[in-house]
Order: structure tokens, then C-alpha cells, then sequence
């Protein structure tokens, strides 16, 4: 595998809180699958699982080089934990599809947070082109 692409995001708590304070479940609903919604809820820190989630989007997004726009939207990368507690990126199929057809393989992503910030890395991976055969 080769490194397609690196993305990082770092996102002030705060911002992600106003966002919420000021457009509720509007503002969810845009940004974050169900699952994440109530994986938040069910944390003590709901706004910061948030943060980390949106910057795990916004770095996903970077590492791919696109941004978020068509085809791709937020609700079409979604952070999970598996049981060991590691984050998780699961994509929609479209999201599959489109990072298929650049070759990207495979996706590391790491969250953090400190309180006032959440912060996310993303590494995209892909098969790199068969090296030029030599006699």
C-alpha cells in the first residue's frame, strides 16, 4: 500500500456547541448519522464527540483532496468505535465507490480532544501502480 493522502482537522468544542445551541436537531441531522448521534448522546462529553466527528470528516475530506461536496456529503462518512474503543471510518456505499474509482484501498483515523478542541487525522491509502518491468 502506498499513502494516497493525509488529512487533519482541528475543530474549537465551543464552535460545534453553538452550532448545535442555535439549530438543534437541524444541525444534527445535517452533519451526523444516527449512530453518531446517539453514540454522543450516551457519552458525557456529547459536544466534544462531536467535534472529534466532524474533524474526522473534515480530515477524511482533506486527505481525499475534494472537500465535502458532491458526491460526497456529511452523513456519508461515519465515525465508529469497534469494541476496543478505536475509531472507526465506515463510508456509504456512494463514498465507496467514489474513493474506489481513485484507487484508495484502505483508511486510518485517529481523534482527540483536549476540551476545547477536537481534533482528527485521516490517512488514505492505495495500491500503487506496478512498478515497470525489468529484463
Amino acid at each position: 500500500m502506498a499513502v494516497y493522502g493525509i488529512g487533519i482537522d482541528l475543530v474549537r468544542v465551543d464552535r460545534i456547541g453553538a452550532g448545535l445551541e442555535r439549530w438543534g436537531t437541524k444541525f444534527l441531522d445535517r452533519l451526523f448519522t444516527p449512530a453518531e448521534q446517539d453514540a454522543c448522546a450516551a457519552k458525557a462529553s456529547r459536544v466534544s464527540c462531536l467535534s472529534m466527528r466532524f474533524a474526522a470528516k473534515e480530515a477524511f475530506a482533506k486527505a481525499l483532496g475534494t472537500g465535502i461536496r458532491a458526491p460526497l456529503h456529511w452523513r456519508d462518512m461515519e465515525i465508529r468505535n469497534d469494541e476496543a474503543g478505536k475509531p472507526t471510518l465506515v463510508l456509504s456505499e456512494r463514498a465507496r465507490r467514489f474513493l474506489e474509482q481513485r484507487g484508495v484501498r484502505s483508511w486510518h483515523v485517529s481523534l482527540t480532544d483536549d476540551g476545547l478542541y477536537g481534533a482528527a487525522v485521516v490517512i488514505l491509502e492505495d495500491v500503487p501502480p506496478s512498478a515497470p518491468h525489468k529484463p
